[in-house]
């Protein structure tokens, strides 16, 4: 294998992929990144057997060929060589890297011992936005919790249906749903489960890009692949297996009546909710008090340890007044993915859950199950 590249987009690359690998400590041949040497571009694979990441890289190929070695490693020298241009050479399973005043020789491993990545067929595909996309995910990431029980409920929910993207997450005590407009209809509808991990590696590596996705639904797996403006390959692409199961029938739990129903200014509720949470002990426990006829929002929380606290917010409220505690990190991780000045919280009767959405913007609901009494 022989090639020159552009040091900015080899970095840009390796700094990516080679993430998945820290974690991936089972097989050593998995701490590796296989670079592959072929027609106009340099290939960068990573696996850590759930998650795949490829990327191709625009190069001077004079030998086709390819090398395994050590992605965060190879990702940390590269950092450090200050040029444009980077001579990329194999020698005896190493890898060499030339400049015009340095040699660097990293040790490399057998390529035959990386894993065989499994191939996805590409019949059947929909588009999305990458930002909308990335962004959507990171809406409803953190809400999985790992569960033996129940894996399904471990990982992100996409369903596509009439050109609509719902991203749904849970851990039965919230749910956070994403709504996404499609630009165009997809062919048929599509529902899986990913990893919330390969969820992470969707937002962290395609937050950064632009254009459109192609999304690939296979059985076991889903590849999701952004289009090389130069060239027919692809620029890059993340495989993820699909976690087995039925998700749960999630529309159900959404409350379709509501007692109590409150606007209010979402920066001074995330400031009052922070303070009401360290005087709120261990059981995390926040109490909400509406008052529609003084159009006020009242929080309390107390502890032994820190002592008691109570502040009173101007809200719009109609509805009954009603006394229902919250979780209050559960209730800030909603809030935190809200993007509206202001915010909209109804509330059932009987411990119901609660639903928080913003102002003016039906596409993101966050449903919380209240401490109960």
């Amino acid at each position: 294998m022989k090639a020159e590249i552009l040091k900015d987009l080899f970095k840009k690359a390796l700094t990516a992929s080679e993430k998945i690998t820290r974690k991936a400590s089972s097989l050593p041949a998995l701490q590796n990144v296989l670079i592959n040497a072929e027609g106009s571009f340099l290939e960068l694979t990573t696996t850590n057997l759930e998650t795949t990441v490829r990327w191709w890289i625009l190069a001077k190929i004079g030998k086709k060929g390819h090398v395994a070695v050590p992605a965060t490693f190879l990702a940390n020298v590269v950092s450090l060589i200050p040029v444009e241009k980077l001579e990329l050479q194999e020698e005896n399973q190493n890898l060499i890297i030339t400049t015009p005043d340095q040699k660097v020789q990293i040790q490399g491993q057998d390529p035959s011992e990386f894993p065989i990545i499994p191939k996805v067929s590409k019949n059947d595909s929909w588009k999305i936005d990458t930002l909308k996309l990335s962004q959507g995910l990171s809406q409803v990431v953190d809400v999985p919790s790992v569960s033996q029980i129940r894996p399904e409920i471990s990982g992100i929910y996409l369903f596509v249906k009439a050109g609509l993207l719902k991203i749904v997450a849970t851990d039965s005590f919230r749910l956070a749903e994403k709504t996404i407009k499609l630009s165009q209809e997809s062919p048929r509808e599509y529902s899986f489960i990913m990893p919330q991990a390969a969820a992470r590696e969707v937002i962290s590596i395609f937050s950064q890009e632009s254009g459109d996705i192609t999304v690939y639904c296979n059985p076991n797996q889903v590849l999701f692949e952004t289009a090389n403006q130069d060239a027919s390959q692809p620029q890059i692409n993340i495989m993820s297996r699909l976690i087995d199961g039925e998700y749960p029938n999630y529309q159900e739990i959404i409350p379709k009546k509501f007692v109590s129903r409150l606007v209010v200014n979402k920066e001074e509720l995330v400031s009052q909710i922070k303070k009401a949470g360290l005087f709120s002990g261990r059981t995390a426990e926040v109490q909400f008090s509406v008052l529609p006829k003084e159009g006020k929002l009242k929080l309390f929380s107390q502890s032994v340890e820190a002592g008691k606290n109570e502040a009173v917010l101007p809200c719009k409220t109609e509805g009954e007044a009603i006394n229902v505690s919250f979780n209050h990190k559960f209730l800030l991780d909603g809030l935190n993915n809200i993007k509206s000045s202001e915010v909209e919280l109804e509330l059932s009767e009987n411990d119901g859950p609660g639903v928080l959405k913003p102002v003016g913007d039906n596409s993101f609901i966050y449903i919380l199950m209240p401490v109960k009494q």
